[in-house]
């Protein structure tokens, strides 16, 4: 999604799961319950009533799908890596066929899927393209839309505002519950979120400015407003922009470990010189990079755990 994401690793990255190569018991699948319009990014398109078989351009929608009940029968290459989702979710994709190098679709994969709908978010002309195939929702998450303002488009396109109500109530009960039990904390504490850069840089801002702020966290570290959410990069030597934050939050991946970027700042002695991280107020958080409401729950509740830190 931005360098930042890219640096991270999670890049344009109850169930019902189809059976391979279009078949179920012998006949082909076929969605169920007529055709609806919907609105996307490339105009109106007609879609069955609940898409069964769904492609993927990017796993950032494969992750999406997933919470809101759908696993695709097709993904990106690369979309299944154990270090970038539970294990739960790694579970769920690591079998699914894959239609080719994010960006790429690879035509005759996608076909040979039989999709009955094609759900795309950075790749508009690549995926318009493939509406020969199956129609196309291209919800374009390159002008900076939100995290939760895609999914609930995406879940719209396979008629899941459902499961998407629910999973917002979820996260909303998280939120209340933690904002009750760490009032105090969270008044009284500054917060900024960073990753690792490359060639001496790192990156302030992260897509869970939305969870923190959410929670009622003061974000600092000179971090706007209206970019929080994005990857803002700065130079090591600018590092002293870290000293009005009472905790710091960084990135680690589902195993535990940083990314190469990240632990190279980590290490560097201008890191190790800042009061939060000298008074042992920087933590990791697997939660990083905001891909679905699983992600923002999860981000809450490690929060949670660095609220009773501090």
């Amino acid at each position: 999604m931005t360098a930042g994401a890219a640096s991270l690793g999670l890049t344009a990255c109850g169930v019902s799961e189809s059976n391979d190569g279009g078949k179920a018991d012998g006949k082909e699948s076929k969605a169920a319950g007529g055709t609806r319009s919907v609105q996307t990014d490339n105009g109106t398109i007609t879609v069955p009533q609940n898409p069964q078989r769904v492609v993927v351009t990017d796993n950032y929608a494969a992750l999406m799908l997933l919470e809101l009940g759908v696993v695709p029968v097709g993904v990106p290459d690369g979309t299944a890596v154990p270090t970038l989702m539970s294990a739960a979710d790694y579970r769920k994709l690591k079998d699914v066929k894959t239609i080719g190098a994010p960006g790429t679709p690879n035509a005759q994969a996608v076909a040979a899927l039989k999709p009955d709908l094609i759900v795309d978010q950075f790749y508009k002309d690549k995926s318009g393209a493939l509406k020969t195939v199956a129609p196309v929702a291209h919800f374009d998450w390159t002008a900076g839309a939100l995290w939760h303002e895609q999914i609930a488009r995406v879940a719209g396109a396979v008629n899941r505002e459902a499961q998407l109500t629910e999973l917002k109530d979820r996260y909303e009960t998280r939120l209340g519950e933690v904002k009750t039990a760490y009032a105090k904390q969270i008044s009284t504490t500054v917060w900024a979120p960073l990753s690792g850069g490359p060639s001496g840089k790192f990156f302030l801002g992260t897509p869970v400015v939305t969870v923190m702020r959410d929670l009622g966290l003061k974000i600092g570290a000179g971090i706007p407003v209206a970019k929080g959410e994005k990857f803002i990069p700065q130079s090591y030597e600018e590092m002293d922009v870290l000293r009005d934050c009472t905790a710091l939050i960084y990135p680690v991946q589902f195993d535990g470990k940083p990314t190469p970027t990240t632990q190279a700042l980590l290490d560097h002695q201008l890191w190790k010189a800042v009061p939060a991280v000298k008074a042992g107020r920087a933590f990791p958080s697997q939660h990083f990079l905001m891909a679905n409401y699983s992600f923002a729950i999860g981000a809450v509740d490690e929060i949670e755990k660095m609220l009773k830190k501090v």
